[in-house]
């Protein structure tokens, strides 16, 4: 029988995310049909296990009702998800819930700010029109940027698995903290902070960066790696806060031949 997925015309980031979640974890649905009604409270009765309505109805997933004060479309459907077992992987668990918990945060206007709301994912995906057309486009918007953000909460994930094999030393510029993984980004190391400078080897394509968050000028750590390894790639930022050698934006660079070890030898005796 031909699967149907429902929700409100003109749907919001809930009915999206709600939607995105159920197919996600439902391999049935993956390319079921979606139809777009006029905003009902009782459209669900027809609901079967082929026809489910998200977010409006009065089925199973719309949290309009006073039993769900507090709930959302996507954290109804997350508690079935939950209950039926259907992730197994910890990582991608804990990745969801933090996604949940975003998503009912701003469905149920508890957002900790509205600064810069016109930027915001569940403003853009608001479709511009009140058609099945428009509304499906919004749809498709929301899935694909809904897997990208699941991929990037789940890479924070794992940065913080490996930052618990950090390196911590002093150097001239203060602090350091140096670590391998595939997962930390400059924003992370900021994050996490307790350091004036950081160091990341990336070992899936051997690209490392050094990077401070204060004004340092990394100069001379530049100076000092282009007389070690003189055919890599080396390069520093205008702004001298960062030192990079290979990375996604130049997948031609050449990358260093200095191990981890050394990379720290190179702050420790500057």
């Amino acid at each position: 029988m031909e699967k149907i997925l429902i929700t409100h015309t003109n749907p919001h980031l809930d009915d999206i995310f709600a939607i995105w979640l159920f197919k996600k974890f439902n391999p049935d649905f993956k390319d079921a049909k979606v139809e777009f009604i006029s905003a009902s409270r009782d459209a669900a009765s027809d609901q079967s296990e082929d026809k489910i309505y998200f977010g409006t109805g009065g089925g199973k997933f719309d949290e309009h009702t006073e039993k769900k004060v507090g709930q959302s479309a996507g954290s109804l459907v997350w508690n079935e998800v939950l209950e039926k077992n259907l992730v197994k992987d910890e990582t991608e668990i804990a990745a969801l819930e933090e996604l949940v918990e975003w998503n009912n945060l701003i469905d149920t206007g508890k957002a900790p700010t509205s600064d810069f709301s016109e930027y915001s994912l569940q403003s853009i995906l608001r479709p511009p029109a009140t058609d099945q057309d428009s509304s499906l486009k919004s749809l498709k918007l929301g899935e694909e940027v809904l897997d990208r953000l699941f991929e990037v909460i789940k890479n924070k994930k794992m940065a913080r698995k490996d930052w618990e094999g950090r390196v911590e030393f002093e150097s001239k510029f203060g602090k350091a903290v140096a670590v391998k993984s595939e997962f930390i980004t400059r924003a992370f190391c900021k994050q996490m902070g307790g350091a004036d400078i950081f160091l990341m080897l990336d070992p899936k394509y051997n690209s490392v960066q050094y990077f401070t968050p204060n004004e340092i000028d990394l100069g001379p750590i530049y100076e000092a790696l282009k007389k070690l390894d003189p055919d890599a790639s080396w390069f520093l930022h205008q702004s001298h806060h960062m030192v990079i050698c290979g990375s996604g934006s130049a997948p031609e660079s050449k990358t260093t031949i200095l191990s981890f070890d050394q990379l720290i030898d190179v702050l420790k005796e500057i």
